[in-house]
């Protein structure tokens, strides 16, 4: 009986981090991901000669990698990481403090005992106070020891099997020297050297089959059209029309050609950027020569009938392009989201059986059918294993291991198997969307992420008369282009907005509108002024309920009835990122009204007990409003819990207006205010954020850089929100 096949598709991408203005690489990320996952995952496929993959190599990756491997690439952290530990100024000290912990503290900071040491002496907050605080307690072998600590957790276990002297680092484990040091970033270049040759090797054995994406990694189907999104997101708010169908194209084209340039050969397969795709990219990819492309199941579940997902998603289809089809595969996202969020806390051993668990399943359900299934797994070959012990060491040499010596399933290239078996089922109408929710919600419809576009589409208009301009030097107007294709990458729209947040964040931004300056630049053409206005801002949020009805709760602290809260305002605390190594402390917050009172329910995140809440402070502030409002509540429990609210004219300086004492701690903490005590009128509108602080210095912010709206109701709010 022949094998159930499996193919795995990893991708490795990173933002295009070159500043335009200095040329130098603003974040580190490219040069620490080469020596842990890019050079583990190849060279682990190595020891596996039966395990056939795709990799998915970013071109724009690929060319910072190739920066790096040319000695031609800087960027701060690495500067900040070789400058001797005795000539450290107080701001770069202070920089080692806040940023040279941004690992994952559980598997790449506890593992070194000296690493760890640092992180505690410094404290869990990395806030501008705390770090002060710390620096006094860190003397100059300290600050050695962390610049070298930090870049020796970021290597992966291939490299230190491959390094003796990093063998021999890790056994130092502290006081390192200058030499060390030294010694380290010897060891980092020798890996980002081996990195490409080694990718080229493995496709050249025919282990591989090395894939592309569009070139800075651009959302296609929004380049193309912004309109296209409201075929998913109807009801969104959109940008002004942005419409480059040849940006498209050339992100495209661009990707193939320089792919075959670094690699050797041309591209078969294609990822498109975040697995977005729309009918209308279908003829551009083809007219590249891609042979096929991969996205994700809910893709596909949205453009054909399925009587099961089972009964439809294990084979190839060719999706319809006019005339022509463009063969297609797509992901188990079950069995591909394991393997990224869910596994790295699990034994190896049981890890794997769990996979071979649905592997089982899948081959069973398959039994009798024509043909043997295809399971595609599609996802990051970078970030999962820094969630994983040993940078996913175990549980990758168990996955290979077993898969290895299984008669049952059988790893293949995509390429290859769509040869021997070319696909026959057909899509005729391929649904719009991306792997995240079959939308495109990540990058478009949020007023960041709109404004983005517009100053991307703003820019693109203004230059496009220089653009096409034959008296101007075709080298000048090759990067303008070039820096206009830069900021069309979908990383910039991915962390604007509310979806994701990072202590990077302004860097993004900066980087971004840096890039649409940058087009300017190359043309002598002055910036515009809005380019120096930065897009991140407090705003309005999304995946927030607003209120529908009158509520009326039993303050309980008790989750007492789903019903009790029907019809409140809802911020799911849960769909945001957390700051860098920080502890998410919120779910949920809630909040709605009767005609004389106000309403706020706080659930804390699973795992904060309410000892761990005591070190807590809750401040709600609310803005917008003819006055600004404070509400302070302390988590310690009480046997008569109270809080206290404040008002302030001018947002500075703040006089009491009262203690509340409605409130209750419990499970979830439920408290009311009247109206009357705070002086609001009906349909007012208060803005408010809710910060959680720990001895004064502000822990966490919900929701991060936005806010959420409460509007005083009147007595007919429940008749006009029945008739809306």
């Amino acid at each position: 009986m022949e094998s159930l096949k499996i193919a795995f598709l990893w991708h490795h991408h990173q933002p295009y981090y070159k500043d335009p203005l200095t040329g130098e690489y603003a974040l580190p990320w490219v040069r620490l991901h080469a020596v842990k996952a890019y050079y583990d995952m190849a060279a682990l496929l190595k020891d596996f000669p039966k395990i056939h993959a795709c990799v998915n190599l970013v071109p724009s990756l690929l060319k910072q990698l190739q920066d790096y491997a040319d000695g031609t690439a800087n960027d701060l952290f690495l500067e900040r990481t070789l400058k001797p530990a005795d000539a450290l100024e107080p701001d770069e000290r202070h920089f080692l403090l806040r940023y040279f912990f941004m690992a994952h503290w559980e598997t790449m900071v506890k593992p070194w005992p000296r690493f760890h040491e640092l992180l505690q002496r410094r404290g869990l907050h990395g806030d501008d106070e705390s770090l002060r605080e710390a620096a006094g307690r860190f003397a100059t072998h300290d600050y050695r020891d962390l610049q070298i600590l930090f870049n020796l957790a970021w290597f992966g276990f291939k490299a230190m099997e491959a390094l003796p002297a990093l063998q021999e680092l890790r056994r130092k484990g502290r006081g390192f020297t200058e030499e060390d040091k030294a010694e380290v970033v010897r060891s980092q270049y020798e890996i980002l050297r081996r990195v490409i040759p080694l990718y080229r090797d493995l496709e050249s054995a025919g282990q591989v089959e090395l894939t592309a994406s569009p070139f800075y990694h651009p959302i296609l189907p929004l380049v193309y059209d912004t309109e296209i999104a409201r075929r998913c997101l109807p009801h969104a708010p959109m940008p002004d029309r942005f419409q480059a169908p040849e940006d498209a194209r050339t992100q495209i084209e661009r990707a193939v050609e320089f792919h075959a340039r670094v690699i050797g050969r041309r591209p078969k397969g294609f990822w498109p950027s975040e697995g977005s795709v729309c009918p209308e990219i279908l003829p551009l990819l083809l007219d590249a020569g891609i042979s096929w492309i991969a996205t994700d199941e809910e893709i596909l579940l949205h453009s054909i009938p399925a009587p099961s997902r089972a009964e439809v998603l294990y084979r190839p289809y060719l999706a319809a392009a006019g005339e022509r089809a463009l063969p297609m595969v797509f992901r188990d996202k079950d069995l591909s989201n394991l393997i990224s969020f869910t596994l790295g806390n699990v034994e190896p051993r049981a890890a794997v059986d769990e996979i071979f668990k649905r592997l089982d399943s899948i081959d069973e359900a398959a039994a009798g059918q024509k043909g043997r299934p295809l399971v595609t797994i599609v996802l990051d070959g970078e970030n999962p294993w820094e969630n994983y012990p040993e940078s996913g060491k175990y549980f990758l040499t168990e996955l290979y291991g077993r898969l290895s010596g299984s008669e049952r399933f059988r790893t293949v290239r995509i390429a290859d198997e769509l040869e021997r078996h070319p696909p026959h089922h057909r899509i005729q109408h391929l649904h719009s969307g991306s792997w995240i929710h079959h939308d495109f919600d990540i990058w478009i419809g949020s007023d960041e992420e709109n404004r983005a576009w517009d100053y991307l589409n703003r820019t693109r208009k203004a230059l496009l008369p220089f653009l096409n301009d034959a008296s101007i030097p075709a080298a000048r107007r090759e990067a303008a282009w070039e820096a206009i294709y830069a900021a069309e990458g979908s990383d910039w729209f991915w962390w604007y907005g509310d979806d994701f947040s990072s202590v990077h964040d302004e860097e993004f931004d900066r980087l971004f509108r840096g890039h649409l300056a940058g087009a300017f630049r190359h043309l002598e053409r002055p910036v515009p002024e809005y380019l120096s206005r930065p897009i991140i801002h407090l705003h309005a949020v999304k995946h927030v309920t607003e209120p529908m009805n009158f509520i009326r709760p039993t303050l309980d602290g008790k989750r007492t009835s789903y019903f009790e809260w029907q019809g409140a305002g809802c911020y799911d605390a849960t769909r945001r990122s957390t700051r860098f190594g920080a502890e998410r402390l919120l779910s949920a917050v809630c909040y709605g009204f009767d005609p004389t009172h106000c309403y706020l329910r706080i659930d804390p995140a699973e795992g904060c007990s309410p000892e761990k809440q005591k070190r807590y402070e809750i401040h709600l502030h609310f803005f917008g409003g003819p006055a600004e409002y404070k509400w302070v509540i302390p988590c310690a429990l009480s046997d008569r819990p109270r809080f206290t609210v404040e008002r302030s004219p001018d947002g500075i300086r703040y006089e009491p207006l009262g203690e509340v004492t409605t409130i209750v701690m419990g499970a979830i903490i439920e408290l009311a205010v009247p109206f009357a005590m705070l002086g609001w009128k009906p349909g007012e509108r208060h803005h408010f954020i809710v910060e959680i602080r720990s001895d004064g210095k502000v822990v966490e912010t919900y929701p991060p850089n936005g806010y959420l709206t409460l509007e005083v109701p009147d007595q007919d709010f429940e008749q006009l929100m029945w008739s809306v």
